[in-house]
């Protein structure tokens, strides 16, 4: 016996020394946090979510330019060159040897006007592709509040464990003082006292153990906080409000009720739906396509001349009579003045405007079987885009069966240990008086003082599983897990 309860002590001694390196330290300043500033802290620093945030802002990007496809474009062409050597001069279609530049400047424009409603598919299918996306986002905010309030509804737990256990060490303290009164007037022997010692370490190292799993459980919710690790960490410890009656209604009816408002069902949905846009987007390839286009151009080149001619009338001999030269014939003879010079580049900007409208007509006749083949794919990937909706709402449905029967099964466990535990409360405080008045062993009475402390740690967990697993069910229904 004496061997035993010093193993005991050893095991009170290291676990009170590791409790000791990891709890907090003395004049540690403590935050408390509330349920609430746990989960908007596990929300915003989480990296998966943030990740999930921005792959759809790329979707919101791509909605937006798809409704912008649709409108004309508009580009400024400039080009210049350098020629050199025998080419023909765009302007004034003469070959030259010379070496000269040219300049070709264009305003354009081409909007399609039709190619299979494809431009207007597409903007609906990124417009419910980007939905979807944000309600996959609340998926994963939901996911990580349901991690979250486990979390917190543990250290809750563990708090109220340790409560339990301290009841323990102070009733357990007790009786080691009485006893030792006992034994100093001979009312008690001696092994009474020692059997009652060695409860006492056993308490003690129950609240240890406990203190521990309460650290533990810290370190457990602050990474799904995706906080480091500090020893100023704790949470408000808030009553538990009134416990929530059995759910009066059948999971069919939970089912129906959570596929009206879960994200991940709404957003099966939109994927479906966007799945039978991508169908007629790839049906748009069998479609004529008809784009205008137009233009506004202009230029100049270095060879470019201005040449103007003018004719102005003169006397001259024009001939001699009777061919003698001493009687030269007099007349109005017309000479013409030529004048070639460089026109400006303004002006030849100004005279080479021109503007042009074209439309284009594409009429797909043969193409290799893509588009039938697109087409193929396109329903393919809409009938798995149908299966994924309806496995989600299975996956749906088995969650809530489960959660279901895990809290009719929680109910009913609490309820029988709270039947237990009234009917102990009662053995154990018959034995203890007995004990304390020396009309029963020691033997016996820690047999019944262990009995007590098991089904008051299982009561404990009995009442926070089973309202953890009635918050899961009350979310299934949307009502608010705050």
């Amino acid at each position: 016996m004496q061997r035993r309860i010093m193993e005991n002590q050893l095991k009170n001694f290291i676990a009170a020394f590791i409790l000791y390196l990891i709890s907090p330290g003395v004049y540690a300043q403590v935050k408390v946090w509330t349920l609430k500033e746990c989960l908007n802290q596990a929300i915003e620093k989480n990296v998966l979510l943030n990740q999930d945030k921005l792959g759809n802002e790329i979707s919101k990007i791509n909605f937006e330019q798809s409704k912008a496809n649709q409108y004309p474009n508009l580009n400024l062409n400039d080009g210049h060159n350098l020629n050199f050597g025998y080419s023909l001069d765009p302007y004034t279609y003469q070959y030259t040897n010379r070496n000269f530049s040219t300049n070709n400047l264009s305003l354009n424009s081409s909007v399609t006007l039709f190619n299979g409603y494809l431009l207007v598919n597409t903007v609906k299918q990124n417009k419910l592709i980007y939905d979807a996306g944000t309600l996959d986002v609340e998926k994963a905010k939901n996911d990580i509040v349901l991690n979250v309030l486990a979390g917190y509804m543990q250290l809750l737990m563990d708090y109220e464990a340790i409560n339990a256990a301290q009841a323990q060490v102070e009733a357990t303290s007790t009786q080691v003082e009485q006893t030792k009164k006992f034994v100093d007037f001979g009312k008690s022997a001696e092994l009474n006292l020692l059997q009652i010692q060695s409860q006492l370490a056993s308490d003690k190292l129950t609240k240890v153990n406990a203190e521990s799993q309460l650290q533990l459980d810290k370190i457990t919710l602050l990474q799904l906080m995706n906080t480091p690790v500090s020893n100023d960490f704790d949470i408000e410890r808030q009553e538990l409000k009134d416990l929530f009656p059995e759910i009066p209604i059948s999971t069919e009816e939970i089912d129906k009720i959570s596929e009206g408002f879960l994200p991940q069902i709404k957003s099966t949905q939109l994927k479906t739906n966007a799945a039978e846009f991508s169908l007629k987007m790839a049906k748009s390839a069998w479609f004529p396509k008809l784009t205008m286009t137009g233009a506004v151009r202009t230029g100049y080149s270095s060879l470019k001349n201005n040449i103007t001619e003018y004719t102005t009338y003169q006397q001259s001999t024009i001939g001699y009579l009777n061919n003698n030269p001493a009687d030269p014939v007099i007349g109005m003879v017309p000479f013409t003045i030529i004048n070639n010079q460089k026109d400006a580049v303004s002006d030849q900007l100004k005279n080479n405007f021109n503007q042009v409208i074209g439309f284009s007509l594409t009429v797909p006749i043969f193409n290799n079987f893509q588009a039938k083949n697109n087409v193929a794919i396109a329903k393919i990937n809409l009938e798995n885009a149908r299966l994924n909706e309806q496995q989600t709402k299975n996956d749906l449905r088995k969650s809530i069966e489960t959660a279901y029967a895990n809290q009719v099964s929680a109910g009913k466990k609490w309820t029988a240990i709270e039947e237990q535990m009234t009917l102990e409360k009662r053995t154990y405080s018959d034995m203890e008086k007995k004990f304390t008045f020396g009309a029963l062993d020691a033997t016996t009475f820690l047999i019944e003082k262990n009995n007590y402390n098991r089904v008051t740690m299982a009561l404990i967990q009995a009442k926070y599983d089973y309202v953890l697993k009635t918050k899961m069910v009350n979310f299934y229904l949307g009502k608010p897990l705050l």
